[in-house]
C-alpha cells in the first residue's frame, strides 16, 4: 500500500513540474503582446490627446476670425493660421500639417487642420505618425454701424494739434467704413463744429426755417438788429449764416424732427471776432464713402470758439432716424432698435465749453468773446457746458453708444464733462499729446468693430 502511495507523490510532482513549466512558457508567450497592448494605447491616447488640442486650437481660431473685422481671404488664412500655431504651441504632441480658414457670404467661417502626432511602440511596426483632424465652423454675428463724430475745429485747434485731428479722424473713417458693405453696413457722419455747426445752404433752411427777406427787431428775418451787451444805446445788425445753434422751447434735448420744432439759427456781423464766425467746414451725413469723409476732414480749419453741446447735439442728429428725410437715402439712419445695428457718437473737444445764444446770436454771459459781439440777453437754455450734460443723458437714454475725447484738456470742470457724459469712464478718454490723440481714436475705431462683431 505504502509503495503505491510514493508512486502516486511522484506523478503527482512530474505533473507539476511540467505544469510549471507550461504556465512560464505561455506567460513568456503573451508578456510582449500585453506590453504592445500597453504602448499602442500609449499612442493611442497621445493621438487621440493631441486631437483634442487640435479641435480645442482650431474652434478658437475660426472663433477669433469671426470677431475680426477682417474680410480679405488670405487675410483671414493668415490671422487663423497664426492663431492656430499659437494655441497649439501649448500641445504636448504633434505639428499641424496643413490648416486653411475660409468666409462665405453669409459671414459663416469654416476651419479645417491635420496634425501628426509621433508613434512610440507602434513605429517599430513601421507606423511612424498617425495623422489627426479637426473641423470647425462658426458664424460670424456682425452689426450695422452707424456713427456720429464731433469734431473741434475751434481756433484753440490750430497748427499742430489740427494737423493731428486730422490724422486721427481719417485713420478713424478707415477703421470704421468696410470695404464689404452687405449684408451689414458700416458708416459715419462728420460734424465739425466751432461757434456753431455749419450745416451748408442745401439743409439750411429745412432744419432753422426759411427766413424772411428783409430786416427786422424780432428773429426770423434775414437780417436781425438787437442791443449789443455794450449797454450802449447802439443797434446792430447781424445776418443770418448757414450755421445753426441750439433748439429751445420744449423739444430742446430731444431729436425731434426738425418738422416738429426748428433748430437755431445763427447770426453773424462786423465786429466778428474769434467767436462770431461760421466756421466754413460743413457736415457730412452718415457715408460709406471713405475718399468723400476724409477729403472733408482734410478742409478743416481752426476758427472760432467752442459750442461743444451743439456739436453733441448734431453728431445724435446724425444717426437719429427722426431726421433721416433730410438727407439723400443711401445716408439715412435706421429706426431705433433696429436688429443687428450699433449707433455710436463720438465727441471730440480740446476745451471748455464757453459759447451759447440768445435769439441766434452770441449770449451775454457766453464764457468767450467781447460784450461788443454778444446780444444784451443770457443763454436761452443756459450754459454750454451745462446744456452738454442734459444732452448726453438723452443720448445714452436712446441707446447709443456715447464715447468722449477730451485733447489736452488742462481744466477739471472739462476732464469731468468727458468722463460724466461718456457711456461709462471706461468710454472717454483724455489724450495729451498728438500720438495719444491717435492712439484714443485708434482704440475707439477697434472696438466698435469688436462690438460690431460681437454685439
Amino acid at each position: 500500500m505504502s509503495l503505491r502511495l510514493t508512486r502516486f507523490r511522484t506523478l503527482l510532482k512530474q505533473f507539476s513540474q511540467r505544469e510549471e513549466g507550461a504556465v512560464l512558457m505561455l506567460f513568456g508567450l503573451t508578456v510582449p503582446v500585453l506590453l504592445g497592448l500597453t504602448f499602442a494605447l500609449i499612442d493611442y491616447n497621445r493621438a487621440s490627446t493631441t486631437r483634442l488640442a487640435l479641435q480645442a486650437a482650431l474652434d478658437s481660431a475660426a472663433l477669433y476670425i469671426a470677431r475680426s473685422d477682417a474680410t480679405n481671404p488670405e487675410e483671414i488664412q493668415r490671422i487663423g493660421t497664426a492663431m492656430l500655431n499659437a494655441n497649439m504651441a501649448h500641445a504636448k504632441y504633434g505639428a499641424v500639417t496643413t490648416a486653411a480658414f475660409t468666409m462665405d457670404a453669409n459671414q459663416r467661417v469654416t476651419a479645417t487642420a491635420e496634425a501628426n502626432v509621433p508613434m512610440s511602440v507602434t513605429g517599430l511596426l513601421g507606423i511612424d505618425v498617425i495623422p489627426v483632424s479637426a473641423q470647425a465652423e462658426v458664424l460670424r454675428s456682425s452689426n450695422s454701424v452707424e456713427v456720429g463724430i464731433a469734431l473741434d475745429i475751434t481756433g484753440s485747434m490750430r497748427g499742430t494739434p489740427l494737423s493731428d485731428l486730422k490724422t486721427a479722424a481719417k485713420e478713424l473713417v478707415d477703421l470704421v467704413v468696410k470695404d464689404v458693405q452687405t449684408p451689414h453696413y458700416s458708416k459715419v457722419s462728420l460734424v465739425p463744429y466751432a461757434s456753431a455747426v455749419n450745416v451748408g445752404s442745401t439743409y439750411a433752411n429745412n432744419v432753422r426755417g426759411t427766413l424772411r427777406n428783409g430786416t427786422a427787431t424780432t428773429p426770423g428775418s434775414q437780417k436781425y438788429t438787437f442791443k449789443d451787451a455794450t449797454w450802449s444805446a447802439t443797434d446792430r445788425t447781424y445776418t443770418a449764416s448757414t450755421c445753426v445753434t441750439e433748439r429751445t422751447g420744449t423739444q430742446a434735448y430731444t431729436d425731434a424732427a426738425p418738422s416738429t420744432a426748428f433748430v437755431g439759427r445763427q447770426y453773424i456781423g462786423s465786429p466778428s471776432g474769434d467767436a462770431n464766425l461760421c466756421p466754413s467746414a460743413a457736415i457730412v451725413p452718415l457715408s460709406s464713402n471713405r475718399t468723400t469723409l476724409k477729403n472733408s476732414i482734410d478742409t478743416y480749419q481752426a476758427q472760432g470758439s467752442t459750442a461743444g453741446h451743439i456739436g453733441l447735439a448734431w453728431s445724435w442728429y446724425m444717426v437719429s432716424p427722426n431726421f433721416a428725410s433730410l438727407w439723400p437715402s443711401a445716408s439715412r439712419p435706421a429706426a431705433y432698435g433696429t436688429r443687428e445695428l450699433l449707433k455710436v457718437v463720438i465727441l471730440m473737444t480740446d476745451g471748455e465749453f464757453n459759447t451759447a445764444y440768445a435769439d441766434g446770436v452770441l449770449s451775454k454771459d457766453s464764457g468767450f468773446g467781447t460784450n461788443d459781439i454778444k446780444i444784451n440777453k443770457n443763454a436761452t437754455n443756459g450754459s454750454s457746458h451745462n446744456q452738454a450734460l442734459t444732452l448726453c443723458e438723452k443720448i445714452k437714454a436712446a441707446g447709443i453708444l456715447l464715447y468722449t475725447v477730451g485733447f489736452n484738456l488742462d481744466s477739471t470742470n472739462a476732464q469731468n464733462l468727458m468722463r460724466t457724459c461718456a457711456t461709462s469712464p471706461a468710454h472717454a478718454y483724455l489724450p495729451n499729446s498728438g500720438t495719444d490723440l491717435k492712439d484714443a481714436f485708434r482704440a475707439i475705431g477697434q472696438e466698435i468693430n469688436s462690438l460690431r462683431i460681437s454685439h
